[in-house]
């Protein structure tokens, strides 16, 4: 008798135990929490920004997210009151780059985005909500990381979740040749004459292509080869190409310094007429093509002048969004 007792016993306290784990269980599963979208350790959220796709004021639309967790929708609406924090980003930055300073990311300049509602708002019944974020990318430096640091001010309705609560957001400029987020590498097939010389050399080798603005970007003359683009590199030997709405390039120096890169464009070759146009190879693919022509001072020795004649290309991947 006594150990049918406790037999029951036990099994009581087992299904007692069974009950309170399936209850902590649905708790758990049904259980709403609300959290900024973002990937990685320090909550990133990234947006490309093409300018030629900007409105009349130069802006084009992004947006930061919330998201409500659990098994059920919401039973009332959701308000969440955005703040910027400076702090997020400094944070960001010390435990990144700690003392490398000239790594450091960048607050986004306040007149190169607006908020005009700072508040994303899940309506009931709903899961997801936006607030809208309108940026000015173009002419933004291809070299600098830009964020804006966000963060949840004021939750109306259920649990925050403390470490989705914040967001930095990041602006990638782009535009139809190029992209700061996946940066293209171009092939380059040239002919490289130097001045003074009847023998022109074959170049190839491969270039990366920045946006700067939505009809320019930026790349390094001739054939040098860049391993580490730093400012003074960067300052001696990039070059902008301007492209006009028939293809047509202007090609300029880079920066309008005594240091920079001295280059001049030149016009009329049949071959390299200094135009951009999308090229089919007859097999079902199209390129990106830049054919370009121009005299340049290499800036290493600040003497010997080339005439450099190339033909860059990439495929034109047509990607869905």
């Amino acid at each position: 008798m006594k150990y049918l007792k406790i037999c029951m016993i036990a099994m009581i306290a087992v299904a007692m135990n069974a009950c309170d784990r399936d209850e902590v269980f649905e708790r758990e599963q049904y259980k709403q929490v609300i959290a900024l979208l973002s990937e990685g350790d320090f909550n990133i959220f990234a947006e490309e920004h093409d300018p030629a796709t900007a409105d009349e004021e130069g802006y084009t639309d992004g947006y930061i997210a919330a998201s409500c967790g659990g098994a059920l929708p919401t039973t009332q609406p959701v308000t969440l009151n955005i703040t910027e924090d400076a702090d997020l980003l400094q944070q960001y930055n010390n435990i990144n780059f700690a003392t490398e300073s000239y790594k450091y990311a960048l607050y986004l300049p306040s007149d190169r985005y607006m908020i005009d509602h700072p508040v994303i708002a899940i309506k009931q019944g709903e899961r997801n909500g936006r607030m809208k974020i309108r940026i000015r990318a173009g002419g933004l430096s291809p070299d600098s990381v830009y964020l804006i640091p966000l963060r949840v001010d004021k939750c109306s309705a259920y649990e925050l979740n403390p470490n989705k609560s914040m967001v930095l957001y990041r602006v990638y400029p782009v535009n139809f040749w190029a992209s700061t987020k996946t940066v293209p590498v171009y092939s380059h097939r040239g002919i490289l004459l130097e001045d003074g010389t009847t023998a022109p050399i074959n170049t190839m080798m491969t270039k990366q292509m920045l946006p700067v603005s939505g009809n320019e970007v930026r790349i390094f003359a001739g054939n040098k080869i860049v391993t580490t683009a730093t400012a003074s590199i960067i300052e001696k030997w990039a070059m902008r190409l301007s492209i006009d709405d028939s293809g047509n390039i202007a090609i300029r120096p880079w920066s309008d310094s005594y240091f920079g890169l001295k280059v001049a464009q030149v016009d009329g070759d049949p071959d390299y007429p200094n135009v951009v146009k999308l090229v089919d190879d007859g097999y079902g693919k199209t390129f990106k093509t830049f054919l370009l022509c121009y005299d340049y001072v290499d800036s290493d020795d600040g003497v010997t002048r080339y005439r450099m004649k190339e033909e860059l290309k990439i495929e034109n991947i047509i990607t869905v969004k």
